[in-house]
């Protein structure tokens, strides 16, 4: 079994499996409302600036499935600590395993708390991550692996942020035990 986020977001949250999802994203998309950023409300170009990051967050982290690295990719642009070490310790059980991911989860996030007052800012964001696009592959056959009995394919994250300069980096991505409904 994979370790961390994403490959828990690959093999296995437990529960009962749906069965939704047949298609192969090469990105991820998201369903968020994209918020009018005006220079009169700096909350809502920031909380943008937050979603931007997380979704290409995701974007970076599906090349690096397929690619089985993390080389070649943006990935350290927007992931830093947690999530970037649980995307490097996927890498290298994807990799003794001989496995790579086609596709990519869709999207659901929101920003559910922005401190822009704390050095840095900081910000949690909120998703009902849908992986059922994420395919596991067998990198010599190209085979689908066979998905666990009981996966969760959406499912709640919660996302810690920060901004470092003027660009917002993930610092976590934990996915929780609890089945959403994507919108």
């Amino acid at each position: 079994m994979l370790a961390g986020c994403a490959a828990l977001a690959l093999s296995a949250c437990s529960s009962s499996s749906d069965g939704e999802g047949k298609g192969d994203a090469s990105t991820p998309s998201t369903s968020t409302p994209v918020p009018t950023a005006s220079s009169a409300d700096p909350e809502t170009a920031e909380k943008q600036a937050v979603l931007d990051a997380y979704s290409h967050y995701w974007e970076e982290q599906a090349k690096a499935y397929k690619a089985g690295a993390i080389e070649g990719t943006d990935l350290k642009k927007y992931a830093v600590g947690d999530a970037l070490a649980r995307v490097e310790s996927d890498l290298m059980t994807m990799k003794k395993n001989g496995v790579i991911a086609s596709g990519a989860p869709r999207s659901n996030a929101r920003v559910s708390v922005l401190d822009l007052q704390s050095k840095p800012s900081r910000a949690t964001l909120s998703d009902c991550l849908d992986i059922s696009p994420w395919k596991r592959l067998y990198r010599k056959t190209g085979k689908e692996v066979p998905t666990p009995q009981g996966r969760i394919n959406h499912y709640v994250t919660v996302a810690k942020a920060e901004k470092w300069g003027k660009q917002w980096k993930i610092l976590s991505a934990t996915p929780q035990q609890r089945t959403c409904q994507s919108a």
